[in-house]
């Protein structure tokens, strides 16, 4: 049980919180939350709502690619993913939606969630490949570009390789996880529609960044752009837990060369974390608890017995009355 503790990670976390709080005054967080915007702060609210409706749109959408379409079981795998995620370096745990599905449909959903997080990960690069325009010179960003676009047809074919690619698993693999229905209907998911919805998250989670950095300390949109794909790859390396402490840090980095104050840096990458992390794992374990509370609920539901109705069947017969006369009870004497 104390292996499955990422005690490493958490001692990364608190020695690098323990740097920035030693570098960036205490005072000086408390400040930059003092003088918060309140109408870029509902602005990232805003954005926060959007991207949360197109993860759980994109993700309802693969999964009704291949017959799936219960919203709730999508949105299940979903947050539960999410709630996974919060505790595994990298958010590596999103990769888990398939326990929350029946066995016979983990695979299925398994293959599903690496190509949806492939897509996620393309967005990313992307967004890194944009960022070039505001940090090398035109033609290295021009390269880039090229690259990118060279990557271009190997991403819309991410359903096929991936079914090329579980198809050399073992033949006892494949039987015992039904691999091969899974892959079976792989290639038929079209790519482009998941890709551009997978760009609109990401562009809605840059611009969640950007109004909270703006709720802090004026800024422009490419301040935005430069820094914030390298803010998440730094979070994303499994080096701390969640990322916390390292993705701070960077943040404080790279935005004082654009004369944010360090307090107002690291206070927008804690709320970035909070918005786009924390909130739906924690989403995720309250649907979690409460379906687990509903089930017992049900399961401990066990009709009642009618105790009225046993009575009457059992109650003892009235001795007669005297005013009957002769009606006595067959059978028994009248003295």
């Amino acid at each position: 049980m104390a292996r499955s503790i990422p005690w490493t990670q958490i001692a990364l976390s608190a020695g690098v919180a323990s740097v920035i709080v030693w570098r960036v005054p205490f005072g000086g967080l408390r400040a930059a939350f003092r003088n918060l915007e309140v109408g870029s702060l509902l602005l990232a609210v805003f954005c926060f709502l959007v991207l949360l409706f197109l993860r759980a749109y994109k993700w309802h959408r693969l999964l009704a690619a291949v017959g799936k379409v219960h919203l709730r079981q999508s949105l299940r795998s979903l947050f539960g993913g999410f709630a996974l995620g919060l505790i595994t370096p990298g958010r590596l745990g999103e990769l888990a939606r398939c326990v929350f599905v029946r066995e016979e449909e983990r695979a299925q959903v398994a293959l599903l969630t690496l190509l949806d997080r492939l897509l996620d990960l393309w967005s990313l690069f992307t967004l890194l490949g944009a960022s070039l325009f505001f940090l090398v010179r035109y033609p290295a960003a021009v390269l880039g570009v090229a690259v990118w676009l060279a990557l271009l047809p190997v991403v819309m074919d991410f359903p096929r390789l991936l079914a090329r690619l579980f198809k050399l698993a073992p033949e006892r693999w494949r039987s015992r996880w039904h691999l091969t229905e899974a892959v079976a209907e792989l290639p038929h998911v079209q790519t482009p529609r998941y890709a551009i919805l997978a760009l609109g998250a990401m562009w809605a989670e840059l611009a969640l960044f950007f109004f909270l950095l703006r709720a802090f300390f004026p800024v422009g949109f490419t301040t935005a752009v430069a820094t914030y794909p390298y803010i998440v790859l730094a979070g994303d390396l499994p080096l701390s837990f969640s990322g916390i402490g390292v993705r701070e840090g960077v943040a404080a980095l790279l935005l004082s060369p654009y004369a944010v104050p360090y307090g107002a840096a690291v206070d927008a990458a804690l709320l970035w974390f909070v918005f786009a992390i924390l909130l739906p794992a924690v989403l995720g374990i309250v649907w979690l608890v409460a379906e687990r509370a509903r089930s017992r609920v049900r399961e401990s539901d066990i009709p009642v017995p009618d105790i009225s109705r046993l009575w009457r069947t059992a109650r003892p017969l009235e001795p007669p009355s005297p005013l009957q006369g002769d009606s006595v009870a067959p059978g028994l004497g009248a003295g």
